[in-house]
């Protein structure tokens, strides 16, 4: 089964054409996101990680194992700042 995720609630998402910010303003937590995440945020919560990995390796010149970690690494930072929920 694949888990899907989902913005935490009150994420403010501005999108910066080459990057994204993302901020908790509960929390505090901000990141930024390069093309590669910016891409894997935007196909995780309809794909999950598998997909956003899949994503990933059409868009990019990188392996699909190579993808997956990247995937997976973003989505575990995601989660322990707050920005970022299991549905």
């Amino acid at each position: 089964m694949t888990t899907h995720y989902k913005p935490a609630t009150d994420l403010i998402e501005t999108d910066l054409g080459t990057e994204l910010a993302l901020l908790n303003p509960t929390t505090q937590a901000m990141f930024s996101l390069n093309k590669t995440g910016r891409l894997i945020w935007q196909v995780l919560p309809q794909l999950g990680i598998g997909g956003a990995a899949q994503a990933v390796v059409k868009q990019f010149d990188v392996s699909p194992k190579q993808a997956e970690q990247e995937a997976k690494g973003l989505v575990e930072s995601l989660l322990e700042s707050g920005l970022l929920e299991p549905v």
